[in-house]
């Protein structure tokens, strides 16, 4: 639940830059093309909206993906000791979280849950706003009603058809008291729906331009396209620049759409004068996301669609293609490099579940357990320990060697088991050590979770900062501690640190890096790299 809402996250929250960053980076193209035709354009800004989609998209399978990395590898969280001290590198510890893949930020669970419930209420009432889009297209569909025997809608039609090539796909044209202006509707039965007004004023030049308008959308298949392009806009539907280039591709879908028909059927002239005529018939400041269908009045653009019906493409195809591809360019380039930075979100983990916090209380409940055992007070517990501990390192050596010369005088298993038995000295001795090793358990133990509860930074993102100092694959991460002044309790100038050990990339010769980061605040201290022990110089 913890990553799946992290994803989450990581995909709203560089959705909000980046999405204006693509719809800025669009609008300078667009501009670069306003001398071409209203078709490049189109194709540009719908490249931007799914881009728009692409791109924070990219960026959350890319963190997913780390995630999974991480969580795959081999991770021991023992606290062993050092095995050799470390070298300091100071020249990488200051830009260690810097130069990170990710730049990470943390939000608190609360925040985080506010902003996935915000984000579910708009996209609920999204959706709910496009089904209900869809049902009022097809009740204007189900009001629609054949044409009679009318002229000059057989002749447009004809005409149309010849005109404009449909690919064998046939068109109905129907009419409507519902629908104040010409509206296409279907995906694989295309209808043209006409108000039953346009029908009766009998104006043919209305009839031509409403009619040839509306073929180009389905030979098109803006219909579809249009349907597509809604559902791409329903996740990133909460971000106003993502409003615009939807916005955007409706414009530039009906500039081309009349260009089409001012070169194919009608004179920029008579159409442009039938356009304002047809646009006017609109309701006002109609939105356009009430319904699915695609129309002649979609746009709120008359001016600009008169002015570029009147006003020709001046430059060649050949230019035009080049600052179409600029313009791809332009668009692309800097959407590449706003996916490889990007910003990762993690949730705090303060707030804990139940389960969690019956763990934590059952570890805290066998840590003062095992005070309470280990002495009456801390003074006993300090002088047991110094004489458990001195006691063991003097009998060690003695009793491994005497150990070791009975395992090579027994023949088997039987006869060692006897030669102790028969050895109460060394039979003490072993039952001592036991007591000494379970002692040293016991603080190991209460140690680690101490520990545990001071990290702040999580044993991941330690692995994450660790490798973007030294690349490679993880073999092997600690949480340690330095100058305690009690078991459980650090001195006040003990640390809490990862130890991850690090098998560099590309790498033949055996070679390991040892990496100690701060579990407080994430930063690298120091860092070492270790030789096999073949290529170490020998000692003098």
């Amino acid at each position: 639940m913890r990553i799946s809402s992290q994803l989450l996250l990581t995909f709203l929250l560089n959705a909000c830059w980046q999405i204006p960053l693509i719809a800025g980076l669009a609008a300078l193209g667009a501009k670069l093309l306003r001398t071409s035709t209203a078709r490049y354009r189109h194709l540009l800004w719908v490249g931007a909206l799914f881009l728009s989609l692409l791109v924070p998209l990219v960026t959350t399978t890319r963190m997913s993906t780390d995630l999974v990395l991480t969580s795959s590898t081999t991770v021991n969280t023992d606290a062993p000791e050092l095995a050799a001290p470390l070298l300091v590198d100071n020249k990488f510890a200051p830009t260690a979280t810097a130069t990170s893949q990710w730049w990470s930020f943390q939000l608190s669970r609360s925040l985080a849950l506010a902003l996935l419930v915000l984000y579910f209420s708009f996209l609920i009432f999204r959706a709910i706003k496009l089904a209900k889009a869809w049902y009022t297209t097809r009740a204007i569909r189900r009001s629609a009603v054949e044409i009679g025997p009318n002229e000059h809608v057989a002749q447009t039609v004809e005409k149309c058809s010849t005109a404009i090539p449909m690919n064998s796909r046939p068109v109905s044209v129907l009419r409507s008291e519902t629908v104040p202006v010409p509206v296409t509707i279907g995906v694989t039965q295309p209808v043209i729906i006409l108000p039953g007004e346009l029908l009766r004023e009998g104006n043919s030049e209305l009839i031509t331009s409403a009619i040839g308008h509306e073929f180009v959308h389905i030979a098109r298949r803006d219909y579809v396209l249009n349907f597509i392009y809604e559902i791409l806009y329903l996740p990133i539907s909460f971000n106003p620049a993502a409003a615009l280039i939807r916005r955007r591709i409706k414009q530039t879908r009906e500039l081309f759409c009349d260009e089409m028909v001012a070169e194919r059927i009608l004179s920029p002239e008579v159409y442009a004068r039938s356009l304002v005529k047809l646009a006017s018939s609109a309701p006002p400041l109609r939105r356009l996301s009430l319904t699915t269908t695609v129309g002649i009045a979609d746009a709120d653009i008359l001016e600009a669609r008169i002015m570029s019906l009147l006003k020709r493409p001046t430059k060649n195809p050949r230019s035009r293609r080049l600052l179409l591809f600029a313009s791809a360019l332009l668009l692309i380039v800097p959407c590449v490099a706003a996916a490889s930075f990007a910003i990762r979100f993690d949730v705090e983990t303060n707030a804990q579940e139940p389960a969690q916090q019956e763990k934590e209380a059952t570890e805290k409940r066998r840590e003062l357990e095992i005070v309470k055992r280990a002495a009456a007070n801390e003074e006993d517990l300090k002088r047991a320990i110094a004489n458990d501990l001195q006691l063991a390192q003097q009998d060690k050596e003695s009793t491994e060697k005497r150990l070791e010369m009975l395992k090579r005088s027994s023949a088997n298993e039987e006869e060692f088991k006897r030669a102790i038995a028969n050895d109460p000295q060394l039979r003490g001795e072993l039952e001592e050590r036991q007591r000494h090793q379970a002692i040293e358990l016991e603080m190991k133990s209460l140690m680690q979770a101490t520990l545990v509860k001071l990290a702040r930074v999580p044993m991941d993102q330690a692995i994450q900062i660790a490798t973007s100092q030294s690349p490679g694959k993880v073999l092997q991460c600690s949480l340690v501690g330095e100058h305690w002044e009690a078991p459980g309790k650090l001195a006040n100038d003990g640390q809490v640190l990862y130890h991850v050990v690090v098998l560099p990339e590309n790498t033949t010769d055996g070679v390991i890096i040892h990496v100690l980061v701060n579990a407080i605040d994430g930063t690298i201290l120091k860092t070492e790299k270790e030789l096999p022990r073949k290529m170490r110089s020998p000692q003098p």
